[in-house]
């Protein structure tokens, strides 16, 4: 077996420089060739020394951090549902921070802050970007907190790229949060204006139905009518008690039965107007009063429901307004841990990826090879001087 296994390699062993083919068939130059090069890769793992530095933060909410959401307080019931999906209320999810911490936007600002690229930096953007992208990692832990990782050669490297990503990132989150405000003030002058025009509309037709029919307030009127048919209905059946008593007493013929009848037919012509639908000068009577009233709150249900509109978007637009306002000082970053230089010790991962293949490789060929009798290099060196 270890024959074929030396038939197998015995070309490419031919083809190769004299020196690499002694070094590789003679097992004291070969391991003697792994610990030099160990002993490299294990140097360059460790120098130049890496230094990381790491900042914590979290991204507030732009509409907690701008104020907005202070109009859920100012309505309620589901008033404030209706306004809270008008303003596209709600916490953005963490990937929504993520993304804009990963952005391009956020490398760029990062790459002007640092003059990065100039005489003294780099010679593009381009190329400062991708000297970033493997300097800098960004992610996302528990409870949406955003880490920066920066890794250099020199601590004070380090230190300031992360701070820079820091900034970077408050004033990206900042002016998305203007973003979202600039919008929201859109929508909410839109439907502020449109509330405006309708509450108009139903308080002149509301107006207009008063006017038409002589009514200064229909809910007194009816009121009122409903109290004079109730008198005269009183009166009416007072008067008929009478009238019985005094052809009982008197006779036909009195004066005093005369004036109660005549009295009973003014009660009874009084009620029948006032149960006939009929408007006079003074305002429409009881059963004109009645017709009115379904009309009446038709209106003014229109024009209820359009004055809770207008007191919505009013306190709508006031409060962006104040957001606005507010929105230059708000923050929206909140920074758990400023830049640090982690103190554990961290290592170039280059070199060691190289260090522990060539500590397998030598594993392999020195101990695993000879002891499953795959193949020896030894028994190369000979069945390449009998080949020559």
């Amino acid at each position: 077996m270890i024959v074929l296994g030396a038939d197998r390699n015995s070309s490419a062993i031919r083809r190769a420089p004299t020196w690499i083919a002694d070094v590789v068939t003679t097992r004291r130059k070969r391991r003697l060739a792994y610990l030099i090069i160990v002993a490299l890769l294990g140097f360059f793992s460790i120098w130049p020394k890496p230094y990381i530095s790491r900042a914590r933060i979290l991204p507030q909410d732009t509409a907690t951090a701008a104020g907005t959401g202070g109009i859920m307080s100012l309505v309620s019931g589901s008033s404030a549902q209706n306004v809270a999906s008008l303003l596209g209320g709600g916490r953005a999810s963490n990937d929504l921070y993520l993304v804009i911490g990963r952005s391009d936007s956020v490398v760029r600002r990062v790459i002007r802050h640092l003059h990065l690229v100039g005489p003294n930096g780099y010679a593009s953007v381009e190329s400062a970007k991708r000297a970033l992208s493997r300097k800098v990692d960004i992610s996302l832990m528990l409870g949406g907190v955003m880490q920066i990782d920066t890794k250099t050669f020199r601590a004070a490297d380090s230190s300031r790229i992360t701070q820079a990503y820091v900034e970077a990132v408050s004033k990206e989150l900042a002016l998305f949060g203007e973003q979202n405000i600039l919008n929201k003030k859109r929508i909410v002058e839109n439907r502020f204006a449109s509330a405006t025009k309708r509450v108009a509309e139903t308080e002149g037709a509301l107006n207009a139905f008063r006017r038409a029919n002589h009514l200064a307030a229909p809910e007194a009127q009816l009121g009122v009518e409903l109290s004079l048919r109730t008198s005269l209905q009183a009166q009416y059946q007072a008067k008929l008690v009478e009238e019985k008593a005094l052809a009982e007493f008197r006779g036909p013929e009195s004066p005093e039965l005369a004036t109660v009848r005549a009295e009973i037919g003014s009660l009874r012509q009084q009620l029948a107007r006032t149960a006939s639908s009929a408007t006079a000068v003074t305002g429409p009577n009881l059963a004109a009063s009645a017709d009115l009233t379904t009309k009446y709150l038709n209106l003014y249900r229109d024009y209820a429901f359009s004055q809770a509109i207008y007191e919505i978007y009013a306190r709508a637009s006031e409060q962006v307004a104040i957001d606005e306002l507010t929105a230059q000082s708000a923050s929206y970053v909140q920074i758990i841990d400023p830049p640090y230089i982690d103190e554990y010790r961290h290592f170039n991962l280059w070199p060691l990826s190289l260090l522990l293949l060539i500590a397998v490789l030598a594993a392999f060929t020195e101990f695993y090879a000879p002891w499953t009798r795959l193949f020896d290099l030894d028994d190369l060196r000979q069945h390449k001087a009998d080949f020559e």
